[in-house]
């Protein structure tokens, strides 16, 4: 909704937060139930399933987009850096230290935020073995990520206060680089490990909905308060400590009212098809943009369809066939999973997985 042109009232930002809790949620979790049912965890089946998952529809988009690019389909840009930068999962470091000398083709300036996410998973999943193998435990693991939240956001105060990098525009660092950004992915890692509603359902807080309904307004006052310091610092360490009990409550009540409806049949297809939505979805609002530049509305209206045709015809051409590609791949090159029944997941409940 804010690329589409409502950027002025819709938070989008505030989105990519959500989506960096999210996935550190969700891995951390898989990453956590692997470790309940076999002991360990194996960096090779990680790296095998983030590499089919991520990689092809990445690279077959770029490639499409430069394609219809080339017929005038689309807004014609990228250079060979921008493509570089994308493939080797470098574009928001390049294009914060050469900004007039990268460029991406049309819809595919927003793979900052993946580059973020990426470079987070090639050191996370050996941390979390380290912690694992050496039975570290909860309440030490929990102190060590709280240090390192406290660490990037001390990091973002010397960015801004010390070494006064922009506060405004895009790219800025304290926004699009990894290295001040992470914590926003390391609170939802704190919540998998620390309070995980999913895998303890039996240690759920009391006055979770009351949490939560806390975690709403320390959200709406991080996004009402417009200061710029405050803004590019604390902002994104509030956000995630607000979103901590959020999401706890949304996974431990799933089954109530509140938040039943997040399991509502057209939501669940959205989040089937949304690592290619994300793909495309600037792509396929340029598309009907160049073609309809005086009808906002069913340029919006058009572009949502064409995204989501797209991402159906990846989910069903691309990402499926490849999970049973991989899966074929586990089974002759990786150590095979002992089975086991984890004892801390919900009954009846399969741990959700890698959406």
């Amino acid at each position: 909704m804010a690329h589409s042109g409502l950027d002025k009232t819709v938070p989008g930002g505030f989105g990519v937060t959500v989506f960096f809790f999210l996935s550190g949620y969700l891995i951390t979790t898989l990453l956590r139930n692997e470790a309940e049912k076999t002991g360990t965890v194996s960096l090779k089946r990680f790296y095998l399933r983030r590499s089919f998952r991520i990689l092809p529809p990445m690279y077959l988009t770029l490639a499409l987009s430069a394609l219809f690019a080339s017929f005038g389909m689309i807004e014609k840009q990228g250079n060979v850096l921008g493509f570089t930068s994308a493939i080797f999962y470098a574009f928001n470091y390049v294009s914060l230290l050469a900004h007039h000398k990268v460029l991406l083709p049309t819809g595919a300036g927003l793979l900052w935020s993946l580059m973020i996410e990426e470079h987070f998973y090639f050191i996370f999943p050996l941390m979390y073995l380290l912690f694992v193998r050496h039975r570290i435990s909860v309440r030490r693991q929990t102190i060590i990520l709280i240090t390192l939240c406290g660490g990037a956001l001390a990091w973002r105060y010397i960015l801004v206060l010390v070494l006064h990098t922009p506060l405004d525009g895009v790219p800025r660092w304290t926004y699009s680089a990894t290295d001040a950004r992470f914590d926003s992915i390391l609170w939802g890692c704190l919540l998998a490990i620390r309070n995980n509603p999913w895998l303890n359902p039996r240690r759920t807080w009391r006055r979770s909905g009351v949490y939560a309904g806390l975690g709403v307004g320390v959200i709406l006052g991080t996004l009402l308060l417009r200061e710029s310091v405050f803004r590019e610092t604390l902002r994104y360490s509030l956000q995630g400590i607000a979103l901590y009990p959020i999401f706890h409550y949304c996974v431990a009540a799933h089954k109530k009212f509140e938040a039943r409806w997040l399991e509502w049949g057209p939501l669940r297809w959205l989040g089937s098809v949304s690592y290619s939505m994300y793909l495309s979805h600037v792509t396929a609002l340029n598309l009907w943009h160049q073609r309809l530049p005086h009808s906002a509305l069913l340029v919006k209206v058009l572009g949502f369809a064409t995204a989501s045709l797209y991402s159906f015809a990846m989910l069903r051409l691309v990402e499926n066939p490849l999970r049973r590609v991989r899966q074929d791949v586990e089974r002759k090159f990786c150590t095979p999973v002992r089975r086991g029944e984890n004892k801390n997941t919900m009954s009846g409940e399969q741990v959700p997985t890698e959406a």
